[in-house]
């Protein structure tokens, strides 16, 4: 058996630095930099040193309930809120009967939702629709000169449904009392929308 011979000129293999954290931590900095570089050149990300914040689409609802009263065959309340609440959708719904649904959600000034629903279906199936359950009445209450009744929804919401010129109104969310009260009253003094 032979032996093999190792080159002559061959040079010891260079040292390398010790392999240290604050040697990796230096190596990996330069990337981080120019990712949050990046980032912060294309908006991806923000600091907000209060915490984070939701931002919430705000709908122009004159402009959507025009565009909604072309779609159903019945007048459109557009009722006149307070200036606290914010509009953050406008949408419109058709039901198994072929009803249509103009629904408008709502951010009260105490920052609860509410849903203000208008539709020619029959009450039982728009509140069907809303709440997601068979509708249980809780009672009546009166608002803007109108009886409505109150009807169970889900995770501790509730709904108000009444009627207006033959256009059955729903009332619905989380909100307490009183901003359901601000709802309905401004809805049955609104004018309609044709």
């Amino acid at each position: 058996m032979g032996v093999v011979a190792e080159p002559s000129n061959q040079q010891p293999a260079p040292s390398r630095p010790p392999r240290t954290v604050s040697a990796m931590v230096f190596a990996i900095l330069p990337l981080v930099l120019i990712a949050f570089g990046a980032a912060g050149l294309l908006g991806q990300c923000s600091f907000n040193p209060g915490g984070p914040s939701v931002q919430v689409p705000t709908v122009d609802v004159r402009a959507e309930l025009d565009r909604a009263s072309g779609r159903v065959d019945f007048p459109l309340a557009d009722p006149e809120l307070p200036a606290n609440w914010r509009a953050n959708s406008v949408n419109v719904l058709t039901l198994r009967s072929h009803a249509e649904v103009v629904r408008i959600g709502l951010l009260t000034g105490e920052g609860s939702y509410l849903r203000f629903s208008q539709s020619t279906a029959a009450e039982e199936e728009l509140v069907t629709a809303d709440t997601r359950q068979p509708p249980q009445a809780l009672g009546t209450v009166d608002a803007g000169g109108r009886q409505w009744v109150r009807y169970r929804s889900v995770e501790g919401e509730q709904a108000w449904a009444s009627e207006r010129d033959g256009v059955r109104l729903l009332i619905a969310g989380n909100a307490a009392e009183p901003e359901f009260r601000t709802l309905a009253e401004a809805a049955l003094k609104a004018p309609a929308k044709p």
